[in-house]
């Protein structure tokens, strides 16, 4: 019988279910409290299977103290969490979810789009302030329909987001570094672009990419620059792929570029503390409606159990 030690205290009846079924026996987390690096060691040494979120950062320094194969299991697409020679490593087997949430932040990014455009926030907010008309609203809502979207980014949720985008009759262009990997997107018209060009041309550009070596800051300010004055920009991947800070400056130069941003704050707080009629910040919550999380514990246990029988441990 296999041993797992799930940090995530909250893991689904399914998914337990899921393990224990298959002989893994389960201990679960019984707080929100997140390991230090010297009791993560502890626990993969006693364990042979680590469920984990983003919020656990596993280093490079745990390869020492591992000498039997292990399996850590993070309930993330992301794994930027996880130092690279952890995932390279003989000995661990990484697994993520890649599917489980797709939907859900698609449809996350589609609410900062159009809540920006049809002034929403703006509006409600008007309202609550005893000035709710139209006339005051700083500038009239805008329909997204037959507008061009910039995608940056070809995966799975990008997959979603077009197909979303095309009932809205939009134009939409792509930049991926591996266009030639990514085909099937031209059956819905997509059109691969450089970034350059995608930053320039879109109305609306969402970004959807894994944070990673290549992609860190990967939105300079001088790409935002490119970007029109009159542009909403979506960002619900990791922050450090945007320079946010370059990003809400163009927001307070022109009250006509919008920004949507569903990120973990970190440093960035207070800057995104303020109120902004043509900024929308939700704290990363777009991958974690009721739906995904079932599905994401679902997914993950069973790619345990997967791994576990194609003799990976």
């Amino acid at each position: 019988m296999k041993k797992a030690y799930s940090i995530i205290s909250n893991l689904s009846k399914d998914a337990i279910t899921i393990l224990e079924k298959n002989n893994i026996k389960l201990t679960i987390n019984d707080s929100d409290y997140i390991p230090n690096a010297e009791e993560l060691i502890a626990l993969l040494q006693e364990y042979d299977v680590l469920i984990i979120g983003v919020k656990t950062i596993v280093t490079k320094d745990i390869l020492e103290h591992i000498n039997s194969p292990k399996i850590i299991a993070t309930l993330s697409i992301g794994l930027d969490h996880i130092d690279k020679e952890v995932r390279k490593s003989d000995l661990v087997h990484v697994i993520n979810i890649k599917d489980a949430n797709v939907i859900s932040v698609a449809e996350h990014i589609f609410s900062l789009i159009l809540g920006l455009n049809k002034r929403v926030y703006e509006s409600n907010n008007l309202v609550l302030q005893q000035k709710g008309h139209k006339k005051n609203l700083h500038e009239r809502p805008e329909d997204i329909s037959n507008k061009k979207l910039g995608l940056v980014g070809a995966g799975n949720i990008t997959k979603e987001v077009v197909k979303i985008a095309k009932v809205f009759n939009m134009q939409i262009s792509c930049y991926t570094k591996n266009p030639n990997n990514h085909k099937d997107l031209l059956e819905y018209g997509v059109v691969f672009k450089s970034l350059d060009e995608t930053l320039k041309e879109s109305d609306i550009i969402n970004v959807s990419i894994p944070l990673t070596d290549e992609t860190k800051y990967l939105i300079t300010k001088d790409k935002i620059e490119l970007m029109k004055p009159t542009a909403t920009f979506i960002n619900t991947s990791r922050v450090d792929i945007v320079d946010t800070k370059s990003l809400i400056e163009k927001a307070d130069k022109y009250n006509t570029f919008y920004v949507g941003l569903d990120i973990d704050l970190d440093e960035h707080r207070d800057l995104l503390s303020q109120y902004r009629d043509n900024v929308i910040i939700t704290p990363h919550t777009a991958g974690v409606s009721k739906q995904a999380i079932e599905r994401m514990d679902f997914e993950l246990a069973n790619n345990i159990v997967n791994c576990l029988n194609g003799g990976r441990l």
